[in-house]
């Protein structure tokens, strides 16, 4: 029985996808030769997209890839790859066309291990030599959690792949709930996953297992240019900003700060709000996800909120605190210097605070806190009345101070914060 001493150090091999910097960053420290991936994520996340990335940036630099495709045709498949990397006049470098293999005769995941000594490792073959192969995807068609045989083929076609130092990048499905499809053991087979997620026109990409480098759970943000292709965002930000908000008592500003991230790998989401009320943190969160292209379910929530005296929650804090969670999930910041003012109702809807309150807000703005807030958004019906308060006699009007905006639901705010966002319709 081999010693410590008498066991050789093994050095992972590392293959760069140079044209992709941020997924080294991200999936750290790279392809790993013979570590397998599994990117997963809902329908037209840009999983496929990903991959046809990773798969011709590799082929251009000379390495041999395959991808299989059990869902798409061949022709789909080579528009898409025309698509993502053709040049100006639309071809292809012969370095792409020379190393990047499609085929669609899979079938189906019992196949792969007879498809991988047949077609791949043995001499002659057309796919002799392939040093990476993409299964786009797992579950196909309709692929069963309970289909026990059929997984077992694909961790067979997994290990013989790891053994011969083949790179393997599976495609995988989510569940309605947001888990990935299949068995638990799918998770337990891969090396390393890539779990994306919507954020309206942004892709969130996460790595909440990975044996090769420490896991991400926070999002890389990412966009894409017009050939549909992911890109790191130039305007992510730090996890947390702060959003002002009013208390309703006293001449001190509320602050919120929230930040999203996925669970630990075997963990469960957890909720950390202290001092606010768990149904409303829970009610809000269910607000967001009734946007189209938002996805809050099964993350963790760390919520810290400042409210000057400790006073009880107001129903017109509703808005900078689903502010704050909103924008540590995409990660962009809310505009400096802004107050958010009103009850967000299960529509999303942003409704206008009572007189009192309003009277309250004003006397702030133009007291201790002029000069701090240079815009405040408040519900539509209030804002003229609010813009022409007046709360010292002879002294200035709120809307001569701040601009007062007015919005009527929460989307119509989210296209005033961050237009680029939104695509045509935010109702599910």
């Amino acid at each position: 029985m081999p010693t410590l001493n008498n066991i050789p150090d093994g050095v992972a091999e590392i293959i760069p996808v140079r044209s992709i910097p941020w997924l080294s960053q991200t999936a750290s420290p790279g392809l790993i030769r013979g570590g397998c991936y599994l990117v997963a994520g809902p329908p037209g996340i840009g999983k496929s997209t990903l991959a046809n990335q990773v798969a011709g940036g590799l082929a251009k630099h000379g390495v041999k890839v395959l991808y299989v495709s059990t869902e798409q045709g061949l022709g789909d498949l080579k528009r898409g790859v025309e698509r993502i990397h053709g040049r100006g006049n639309g071809r292809l470098s012969q370095a792409l066309r020379d190393n990047y293999y499609i085929d669609d005769s899979l079938g189906d995941v019992d196949n792969l291990p007879r498809f991988l000594t047949r077609r791949v490792l043995t001499d002659g073959q057309d796919y002799h030599g392939v040093q990476v192969i993409v299964i786009d995807s797992v579950q196909g068609r309709g692929l069963a959690s309970t289909a026990t045989q059929k997984y077992r083929a694909l961790y067979e076609f997994i290990e013989s792949a790891k053994a011969q130092g083949i790179v393997t990048i599976l495609i995988g499905h989510v569940t309605k709930k947001g888990e990935i499809a299949g068995p638990r053991d799918l998770e337990h087979n891969v090396d390393c996953v890539l779990y994306i997620r919507s954020a309206f026109r942004l892709r969130l990409l996460f790595v909440p297992k990975n044996r090769f480098g420490p896991a991400s759970l926070e999002p890389l943000v990412l966009t894409m240019d017009t050939k549909g292709r992911l890109r790191e965002s130039p305007h992510a930000m730090a996890k947390s900003c702060t959003v002002y908000g009013y208390g309703g008592v006293g001449d001190a500003l509320a602050e919120g700060q929230a930040s999203i991230c996925l669970p630990r790998y075997g963990s469960r989401p957890e909720l950390n709000a202290p001092f606010l009320p768990a149904k409303k943190v829970k009610q809000l969160i269910t607000v967001l996800n009734t946007l189209n292209g938002v996805d809050l379910n099964n993350f963790s929530y760390e919520i810290n909120a400042y409210i000057p005296g400790r006073q009880a929650y107001q129903q017109e804090l509703d808005l900078p605190l689903t502010l704050a969670l909103l924008s540590s999930y995409i990660r962009r910041p809310v505009p400096s210097r802004t107050l958010f003012v009103g009850e967000l109702d299960l529509s999303r809807s942003v409704r206008p605070p009572d007189p009192g309150y309003l009277t309250a807000v004003a006397n702030v703005v133009i007291g201790t806190q002029r000069g701090k807030i240079r815009q405040v958004f408040i519900a539509d019906q209030c804002a003229e009345e609010f813009s022409q308060m007046q709360p010292e006699e002879g002294g200035p009007r709120v809307g001569e101070l701040v601009q007062v905006r007015g919005v009527t639901r929460l989307e119509q705010l989210i296209g005033k914060l961050w237009p680029d966002l939104l695509g045509r319709n935010l109702d599910r």
